[in-house]
């Protein structure tokens, strides 16, 4: 459900339990009724976390500025709803920030349907998921240039570095390929060649695995890596420097044995070869 993405969305950016995520949820519960009350050509935002239209849900974005202008003479100024939340802005201010969310939302929704319908050359398939995100101009009008480009560059980058993880976690079904480990709160997708090495594989599918957090950190560190018949090889270093009971138990055991594989879009061997060549194997 929309409603419970945006929560979460919302909360995630709650600086210091300030409130303000809270408040907007609220605050776009409390437009709802009062489109409901009177509609005033919006019937078809009755429903805000049913309208995906972000071009429409800008109109409603200029018509709640404009009756938060009106102050006490707002057509939605309701005796029996709080008017705070509409007079003092936050009303605008949080379906501004829905707006944000959905671009966000609907681009990385756009990517895991690509990767869930694929079919054909795998080739194809990456050049789609590296479809470049729209982010509507109106949305940082009021912000400087800089500022405004600064702020889409990060939104793009956070956007599918999300749909990468969720892409490499369905596609390992969820498991730790290392280890079977099913717990996702300790489970993530580790990028093969680095997100800031390449910008052409960052959300190729052949360029994740997925991985337990410890298992993560060694690969991120080129202590392991995988070989071309995907199984597990340590670097020297790590043999070199620890012998205990515990270093056999994590890492030594695991040695030479074959990962499990992902369900389609299997680790490439060009992209292996070079996590190899950063480390010492």
């Amino acid at each position: 459900m929309i409603r419970d993405a945006y929560v979460a969305y919302a909360q995630a950016k709650n600086v210091g339990g300030s409130g303000k995520a809270s408040s907007y949820i609220k605050a776009l519960d409390l437009l709802c009724k009062m489109i409901k009350k009177n509609p005033r050509g919006f019937s078809d935002c009755e429903n805000i976390w049913a309208q995906t239209s972000i071009e429409r849900l800008e109109s409603l974005y200029s018509f709640v500025c404009e009756e938060k202008r009106r102050g006490e003479g707002s057509l939605w100024n309701y005796k029996d709803l709080p008017k705070s939340y509409l007079l003092s802005g936050y009303c605008s201010a949080a379906l501004r920030d829905y707006q944000a969310f959905l671009v966000e939302h609907l681009h990385e929704q756009l990517l895991l349907t690509v990767f869930e319908q694929h079919s054909g050359d795998e080739g194809d398939v990456v050049a789609k998921l590296s479809k470049e995100l729209d982010y509507p101009l109106f949305l940082i009008d009021d912000l400087p240039a800089k500022q405004g480009k600064e702020m889409v560059r990060s939104v793009k980058t956070r956007t599918n570095q999300r749909a990468f993880q969720s892409i490499v976690q369905r596609n390992y079904r969820g498991l730790c390929c290392i280890t079977g480990l099913e717990v996702q709160e300790v489970n993530r997708a580790s990028h093969i060649i680095g997100w800031a090495e390449n910008e052409e594989t960052r959300m190729d599918p052949r360029n994740g695995l997925y991985l337990s957090a410890t298992y993560d950190a060694a690969f991120d560190r080129h202590l392991l890596s995988i070989d071309d018949d995907y199984r597990i090889i340590l670097s020297r270093d790590l043999k070199d420097r620890y012998t205990s009971d515990v270093y056999s138990n994590v890492f030594g055991s695991r040695e030479g044995a074959k990962i499990q594989l992902p369900q389609a879009f299997l680790p490439k061997v060009e992209y292996l070869e070079f996590h190899r060549s950063k480390g010492g194997f």
